[in-house]
């Protein structure tokens, strides 16, 4: 959980600025979407939102102390504005990345983007760690295949928001995480679904990759 998944949460809180008192909208409740979500309530934020579709990785949330968003693109957004009395959250945290979809189910690497752009208020921060790549050959839409997405820039700058990104460097976390771990105040584990054998893996990815009920975080003991 410290190589990785919790470090890249924290991050994306890092990244979004979030800071004591704020409000955040975090997009995605898998792993790291989750992870963001306890780093969020550690560092003291007033209101967590973890947008999905997934209700057991929502409850997940929940249960972290973040409200769940059952909802995507402008209902996801509509329903941030209505939590937030019309204002957008602080900040928010992407944690889908480019295979995320939009209200149809069908795959738009700008969904999330332009959805956290609509959410936050003005000036606001966005933090981003989930996966683009620059090039994408099996997507639906020639600007995908070339790792590029319809942003709304216009809005995005007309509201003078920041948005920072990149893969987590663990090191710069992952001793004070392992502190908080050691002293009772965070507790990663929170959100592991099962505990399997190595010759397992290949089931345990297939039932993760397909979005399987249930499949939250898995732990391979070799």
């Amino acid at each position: 959980m410290l190589s990785d998944i919790f470090p890249t949460g924290w991050h994306a809180t890092e990244l979004a600025g979030l800071r004591p008192g704020d409000s955040v909208a975090i997009y995605g409740a898998g792993p790291v979407g989750l992870m963001a979500a306890h780093a969020a309530v550690i560092k003291g934020a007033s209101q967590v939102l973890v947008v999905d579709t997934h209700p057991d990785r929502l409850a997940l949330a929940e249960k972290l102390g973040a409200t769940a968003v059952n909802a995507v693109g402008d209902a996801a957004v509509q329903k941030i504005l209505d939590l937030t009395d019309g204002r957008g959250t602080d900040c928010g945290c992407e944690c889908v990345g480019y295979q995320c979809c939009n209200k149809h189910g069908h795959e738009d690497n700008a969904a999330t983007m332009n959805s956290l752009v609509a959410s936050t208020r003005a000036t606001g921060g966005i933090g981003v760690v989930g996966v683009f790549v620059p090039q994408d050959p099996g997507a639906a839409s020639e600007l995908a295949q070339a790792g590029k997405m319809p942003f709304d820039f216009g809005s995005f700058w007309f509201k003078g928001q920041q948005i920072r990104t990149g893969q987590a460097n663990v090191k710069t976390y992952n001793r004070q995480l392992a502190r908080l771990i050691h002293q009772g105040k965070a507790n990663p584990a929170a959100i592991i679904s099962h505990s399997l054998k190595l010759a397992e893996a290949p089931a345990a990815y297939g039932h993760f990759d397909k979005r399987a009920a249930g499949w939250t975080k898995v732990i391979l003991k070799p």
